[in-house]
């Protein structure tokens, strides 16, 4: 009346046991390595040749800087508070902020510097026909 759900046969139900055993083994193995551990294990499965090759690569570069530019962001999000209020960490970001604003007045300065260039050289094109129709030949050419 009642069926037997793992079957009659004791040798099939060992195999069973023994097959679901291995799959849990195998999941607790890749589980078990993190995936610093994988990078670790990949890199060093690599001669120094093939090292040097990879550093070179373009895909593996930009992978690892973003990697780096996303940790350090961590860092910084996570430890920023704690860095500035250190004497070292309030002078060094001190010193930051003083060459931010330092750098943003000089961009300033470049930024009209080239602005009246500009302007300048549209008054002279305004002023001047020859430059003027000169310049609308230029211009209609590119088109």
């Amino acid at each position: 009346m009642f069926e037997n759900p793992f079957g009659t046969n004791l040798q099939s139900l060992q195999q069973n046991y023994i097959q679901q055993l291995a799959a849990m083994q195998q999941m607790q193995q890749n589980q078990g390595l993190s995936i610093l551990d994988e990078i670790k294990k990949a890199v060093s499965e690599m001669n120094t040749e093939e090292q040097s090759m990879m550093a070179e690569s373009p895909e593996y570069v930009m992978a690892k800087q973003t990697y780096e530019a996303g940790f350090m962001g961590f860092l910084g999000q996570k430890f920023s508070q704690e860095y500035i209020n250190t004497p070292e960490g309030k002078t060094a970001a001190n010193n930051l902020l003083s060459s931010i604003n330092r750098v943003k007045g000089k961009i300033g300065e470049e930024i009209k510097a080239k602005q009246k260039k500009v302007n300048d050289l549209i008054q002279l094109l305004e002023s001047d026909p020859e430059l003027k129709k000169r310049y609308e030949e230029l211009s209609i050419g590119k088109q």
